[in-house]
């Protein structure tokens, strides 16, 4: 359980990175940091297609992230493609509206980080018979809600943008399902269509 904990918070730490994009789309501006993204998206998308074909690649790479790479990943993209991409699209469903790009990926970056962590920490109420919980859930649920609340969002947009959110986190990852990509497409998806401001 500790050592599970441990390597969920180095993840997450690892996570973290993400805010590197929100970080980016400030200092370039709109669509600059777009373009930016995209063209690293592309980076990242040749790396990740050599790990999974050259295996001189992956032992490098799974050697130098030890621990990062989930055993679901090794033969499929990793958070970091899905981030990115996530990342980029919500740039673009945004529009480059600063509000709307920086709820979705604070809420990739820290509701996703506290669902996992509260989950793995104190979740005892596991939601439809999977490994994810109501309590870690609840925590996704309430940084994204505090996140778009931050970020300027009015309350009603910011809780559609939060339950968009936790409920993208909810769904089980799988080779095609990756809630680093649709976190913040949801949060970025809710708030257009609820109207941030």
């Amino acid at each position: 359980m500790v050592s599970d904990l441990k390597r969920e918070f180095a993840r997450k730490a690892f996570h973290m990175l993400s805010l590197l994009y929100l970080g980016a789309f400030f200092l370039l501006g709109w669509p600059r940091a777009a373009w930016a993204a995209a063209v690293w998206l592309l980076i990242v998308f040749v790396i990740e297609t050599a790990r999974l074909k050259i295996p001189q690649v992956e032992r490098a790479l799974i050697g130098f992230f030890q621990g990062m790479i989930r055993e679901s990943e090794r033969k499929h993209f990793s958070g970091i493609f899905h981030t990115t991409a996530g990342s980029l699209a919500a740039m673009l469903i945004a529009r480059g509206d600063p509000m709307i790009v920086g709820a979705a990926i604070l809420q990739l970056a820290f509701g996703d980080a506290a669902s996992a962590l509260v989950g793995k920490a104190f979740g005892r109420t596991k939601l439809f018979g999977g490994a994810k919980s109501f309590e870690g859930s609840l925590a996704g649920f309430a940084v994204g809600f505090a996140a778009a609340l931050a970020c300027g969002v009015r309350p009603g947009a910011a809780l559609a943008a939060a339950l968009a959110g936790s409920l993208a986190e909810l769904v089980p990852t799988t080779p095609w399902f990756n809630d680093n990509l649709w976190i913040p497409v949801a949060s970025a998806t809710a708030l257009i269509l609820a109207g941030a401001r």
